[in-house]
């Protein structure tokens, strides 16, 4: 009797652990992500694969020129080019990130309306060609989220900064109106960063006199970290189940809101 009690037992911890097992491995392939990044060689979105890949999430990166970082799957394509190879994304994207970017300052002189064109095409134009081309993928299964990246610059007066502005301010726009179309399917939101210490910007804090005259115009005294943007960002990709929608996230070191 003893020996049909113990093995009655031993069979209770054996089912409970398989249950487990089995809860565990459910929990883990409901909470991976499929994650589109485009524009994944930009400082910012280097980190933001850094952070998917220790979540386990499955990353499809994109990139105009070779990438030196491990994904899932690669694309090399231009956002205003041929997206047909986007057709072998997984039927459904949980998260799409949009980096490309430009940092072109020029004063109104020695402007062209062809800088003000590049700028739109960069920042803008792409991130409409993308959204058109996987709008299914992001409406499927329980909807998506969203993130373009912005800049201060939009909404904040800064000299030199007019091309920017305009187009990063047109994106802006297209994100709220489009937060509004697509909920509450997707969600859509922007994160505007300052200054960002990436390749992009290496020419503004070259060297120790302009870091330093960058880091004072913030009233945290420094400027941005890739690392530290990229955590808004992947959190972000839980906007839609977090309430969040429609909104422009400053990370900026106060500099949009304090003087």
């Amino acid at each position: 009797m003893k020996a049909k009690s113990m093995a009655a037992l031993e069979i209770f911890f054996i089912i409970t652990n398989i249950i487990v097992i089995v809860s565990h491995k459910k929990y883990f392939t409901i909470m991976q992500k499929n994650i589109l990044i485009i524009g994944c060689n930009s400082a910012i979105g280097k980190e933001v694969i850094q952070l998917s890949t220790q979540q386990g999430d499955n990353i499809i990166a994109t990139s105009r020129s070779p990438i030196d970082i491990s994904v899932n799957q690669f694309i090399q394509l231009d956002p205003n080019g041929d997206l047909s190879d986007l057709d072998s994304l997984p039927e459904s994207i949980d998260g799409l990130l949009y980096c490309p970017g430009s940092i072109s300052l020029k004063s109104i002189q020695r402007m062209d309306i062809s800088d003000i064109r590049e700028d739109l095409s960069i920042n803008f134009e792409g991130a409409f060609n993308i959204i058109k081309k996987v709008l299914p993928n992001l409406k499927k299964d329980n909807g998506a989220s969203v993130v373009f990246i912005s800049s201060v610059a939009a909404n904040t007066g800064m000299t030199f900064h007019s091309s920017i502005a305009a187009s990063k301010s047109a994106l802006e726009g297209f994100a709220r109106s489009l937060s509004a179309e697509l909920a509450p399917r997707v969600a859509v939101n922007c994160i505007a960063p300052s200054l960002t210490d990436t390749p992009m910007a290496e020419h503004l804090i070259d060297n120790e006199k302009k870091l330093k005259s960058s880091e004072e115009k913030h009233p945290l005294n420094t400027i941005g970290d890739p690392t530290r943007i990229a955590a808004v960002i992947y959190n972000l990709f839980s906007a839609k189940d977090n309430w969040i929608t429609g909104q422009t996230i400053n990370i900026d070191g106060g500099l949009s809101t304090l003087r």
